[in-house]
């Protein structure tokens, strides 16, 4: 998997059009997923509700594969063992950080 390009596409449609949360508040969790690298639900949901998260992991997951559910097997994140957290691919948080840290915002707020 090219992740260099996974971050792009995920980045790009985060973006791409006015979605029913705020461009700044998706880039927020992803960039906290990305610097953990391993979560709770719980910390997840400090950024916004458990249908935030889900639309927000839903963008991405439809930028890096298509659409369809994660995949558990070389997606860019998985849950953990006892299913009650989430972990993202290394490579795929590399990238994103990699691509944020020279990124301004696509939209305007």
């Amino acid at each position: 998997m090219d992740w260099g390009a996974a971050a792009y596409r995920a980045r790009q449609h985060i973006g791409a059009r006015k979605r029913t949360f705020p461009e700044r508040e998706c880039l927020a969790l992803i960039d906290f997923f990305a610097e953990q690298q391993a979560v709770t639900a719980a910390e997840m949901q400090r950024h916004g509700s458990a249908d935030f998260v889900a639309t927000v992991l839903g963008h991405v997951t439809t930028a890096v594969h298509g659409k369809g559910h994660v995949p558990r097997v070389n997606g860019w994140y998985r849950r953990d063992e006892a299913g009650t957290g989430y972990v993202i691919d290394p490579g795929f948080a590399i990238a994103w950080r990699a691509a944020r840290a020279c990124d301004g915002p696509l939209t305007r707020p």
